[in-house]
């Protein structure tokens, strides 16, 4: 049996910082009479805030517990206006803050919704949690407040910059270019502008490439090296795309001679080869530069993708040939060059391997 007397500490989390931002406290706030203070001045400044309530039910957590004689502290910590890493990261500094100024047994973690909850794993990594309360605001079911809520969120979509770039930013952009056009008499070319921009929009939101971006610009010089080798790269292949299907036009001769789908697919790939290989090596390379300025282990990876891509060239080369061509000398060159591409990899993977794993793993960035 332990001597020390349990003592617990009941953390309410705040993840999207609406505590700070609305009543520019710092925080942690630690202490009953610190939060109950907090809580009053947020509900001030926002009536409808769940947050408020979520740290008025720690305060009454932790009468109860004090009423039972259980021994506990309260603590506010809060994370970004925008979520995500920066957010996770700011609250297990600030958790880590708490936590050295007393023993604590355990978390109990009072929560207004499932996007506070995500912090779960960020929690028990530092302590474990015993219990976690959920506090769900009451509502009433006449319509008058069915339209108040509904104009909240409304309003969160107008007002909060972390919606509004996408609920409003994205469609008034498409209304004034397809404005512009329609009264310039394209109404085609307006039509096309709206399914681009629908489409770039889905897909930056979709592949979170806004994240991705923002991501490699906070790693300082070696993130714009490898920002800028992926534009490039994308842009090399693209244009190896249409350089591509030009060559697969080209083919056919003027007047066009109809070609069938095996030299089809030879003149796209003859076509387009040169190019989107030249955009995959930019993208390595690329990386292999922001590993080594790192001095990260990953390099090794990098370069064993540009030595992929020098054995690979000759094999596609001749495997487009063979599907516009299809003769014996052609299927014997293929053949010849996957083999001494498979002895190539077979020796370099033997003779590097196993220093590579000596020396272990990289983490994941």
């Amino acid at each position: 049996m332990s001597d020390h007397p349990d003592h617990f500490l009941i953390l309410c989390v705040d993840r999207d910082n609406d505590l700070g931002v609305k009543t520019n406290l710092q925080t942690p706030v630690v202490g009953r009479d610190a939060a109950l203070a907090a809580a009053t001045k947020l509900a001030l400044a926002d009536p409808e805030e769940a947050d408020a309530n979520a740290i008025f039910a720690a305060v009454r957590k932790s009468d109860q517990l004090a009423n039972r004689g259980t021994s506990c502290e309260i603590a506010v910590v809060c994370g970004d206006i925008n979520r995500g890493f920066d957010a996770d990261r700011r609250i297990s500094r600030e958790i880590q803050s708490v936590l050295k100024t007393s023993e604590y047994t355990g978390v109990v973690l009072v929560s207004d919704g499932a996007d506070d909850e995500q912090v779960i794993p960020i929690i028990q990594s530092l302590k474990p949690i015993i219990s976690i309360e959920r506090v769900t605001v009451k509502h009433s079911q006449r319509v008058e407040e069915t339209y108040q809520i509904l104009g909240r969120y409304l309003r969160m979509l107008v007002f909060d910059p972390h919606y509004s770039r996408w609920s409003l930013g994205v469609p008034g952009l498409i209304f004034i270019l397809a404005g512009i056009l329609i009264v310039s008499g394209r109404v085609l070319e307006a039509e096309l502008a709206t399914l681009m921009i629908l489409g770039g929009a889905l897909f930056v939101r979709g592949f979170s490439v806004d994240r991705t971006v923002a991501g490699l610009l906070q790693r300082g010089p070696t993130g714009y090296m490898r920002l800028f080798s992926m534009a490039t790269s994308v842009l090399v292949v693209i244009a190896g795309a249409f350089a591509g299907y030009s060559s697969m036009v080209n083919a056919q001769g003027i007047p066009p001679v109809p070609l069938d789908a095996q030299q089809s697919a030879g003149y796209l790939i003859s076509g387009s080869l040169p190019l989107v290989w030249v955009g995959i090596a930019i993208y390595a390379t690329g990386a292999l530069l922001s590993h080594l300025a790192r001095d990260s282990i990953r390099w090794r990876r990098d370069g064993f993708v540009l030595v992929m891509l020098a054995l690979l060239y000759l094999p596609m080369t001749t495997f487009s040939q063979f599907l516009i061509n299809g003769t014996a000398e052609s299927t014997f060159l293929l053949i010849s060059y996957v083999l001494l591409g498979l002895a190539a990899i077979f020796a370099l993977t033997t003779a590097i391997y196993p220093r590579v794993r000596a020396k272990g793993f990289p983490e994941r960035e």
